[in-house]
């Protein structure tokens, strides 16, 4: 008991010294300067946003139920190839008629360029060839 006493730690003050030179007030205000931002960042990531007024709230309570209807309606339109399909016709190579291209411009000029095409690639002799 003749011992020297052990020293009482200094209780924690806004002015103590926590770590890199920065007193304790300082590293709470980076602390939450650096939550806020990223809250900030996520809710503009997010478009999180609270409604103000009773109209935003019922016009977007609108909007989803109408996005709803449409999405059940698309839900119940059948496939394209079933509403493009004409009845009694006969489908694939074994029907027996090919059906008939309908001429566009865009077909007109592809055969075109590809009847020049075909005429520019025949082969060329070289001068030792006979």
């Amino acid at each position: 008991s003749t011992g020297t006493p052990k020293k009482k730690e200094e209780p924690m003050t806004s002015e103590t010294v926590v770590f890199w030179g920065m007193r304790l007030w300082q590293v709470i205000g980076v602390f939450t300067f650096f939550l806020l931002a990223v809250i900030i960042m996520l809710c503009c990531i997010f478009r999180c946003r609270i409604p103000r007024t009773k109209k935003e709230i019922e016009a977007r309570h609108t909007q989803r139920q109408a996005a709803k209807k449409y999405a059940n309606t698309l839900e119940s339109v059948p496939p394209l190839n079933e509403l493009t399909e004409i009845p009694g016709e006969v489908h694939g190579p074994a029907g027996g008629e090919k059906k008939e291209e309908v001429p566009t411009v865009s077909g007109k000029v592809d055969t075109a360029q590809n009847g020049k095409k075909d005429a520019k690639k025949e082969p060329k002799k070289k001068e030792g060839e006979k």
